[in-house]
């Protein structure tokens, strides 16, 4: 029996109990199916056009923005063209996403269900708190949307962004400090509060209640 075919598998041998046994597998096939160059070209091209749509850029401020030419652009979004690795890194660092985004089939679903973990909101034990991602984690816009809960004394940290961005946060359920480098700016239930910058941030409940809020942030640079 050749070595380089054969397998291990669990099996009864002569009415004795299971035991492994080396059986004969099927020959690897001698070459792979090569992929379709039309099927990725499409399949970058229809991410491309979503994501751009999504952030409202024309072509000409995406090639302003990746510096690859309106043209080249063009011919991605119809499928007529298989960008290089370098070109699709510089539309990936444009728009905010890796490079593995484009080759994903999932962006196509237009009506997406984001259930918690648990069906029935849990209380918080005294001093905890935590977050839930309201959006898909890849979906590439560049905005995060997040539920933060705090129990009684709880306060949760954001480390300073990179870039600038723009945080809008409302409370629906108890009273929030938002620290904004360290200053307090106090939200009751039905408050909003919008700010933008480069701060580190702390969110603390001030209350004896649990708090409920959402945040957005987004980043400043990205169009509106």
């Amino acid at each position: 029996m050749s070595t380089a075919n054969t397998v291990w598998a669990q099996r009864p041998v002569n009415g004795l109990p299971w035991r492994a046994v080396a059986v004969d597998a099927p020959a690897a096939s001698s070459s792979r199916a090569a992929v379709s160059d039309v099927a990725v070209s499409t399949l970058v091209g229809v991410n491309l056009k979503r994501l751009r749509k999504q952030h409202r850029w024309s072509l000409e401020e995406l090639a302003l923005h990746s510096g690859v030419s309106r043209a080249m652009l063009g011919q991605i979004e119809q499928g007529k063209s298989v960008p290089s690795i370098k070109t699709l890194w510089q539309v990936a660092q444009a728009l905010a996403v890796s490079v593995s985004w484009f080759l994903e089939p999932r962006h196509d679903q237009s009506v997406l269900l984001l259930k918690p973990q648990a069906p029935q909101l849990t209380r918080l034990a005294t001093g905890q708190g935590e977050w839930r991602a309201l959006q898909q984690a890849s979906d590439g816009v560049g905005d995060e949307f997040l539920e933060l809960r705090l129990s009684p004394s709880a306060q949760l940290r954001w480390p300073a962004p990179l870039r600038a961005r723009r945080v809008n946060v409302v409370v629906s359920a108890g009273v929030l400090d938002v620290l904004i480098d360290e200053v307090p700016h106090r939200v009751e239930a039905r408050e909003a509060l919008q700010f933008e910058g480069v701060q580190a941030l702390a969110w603390r409940n001030a209350g004896s209640t649990e708090v409920q809020a959402y945040v957005v942030a987004r980043d400043v640079n990205a169009r509106t």
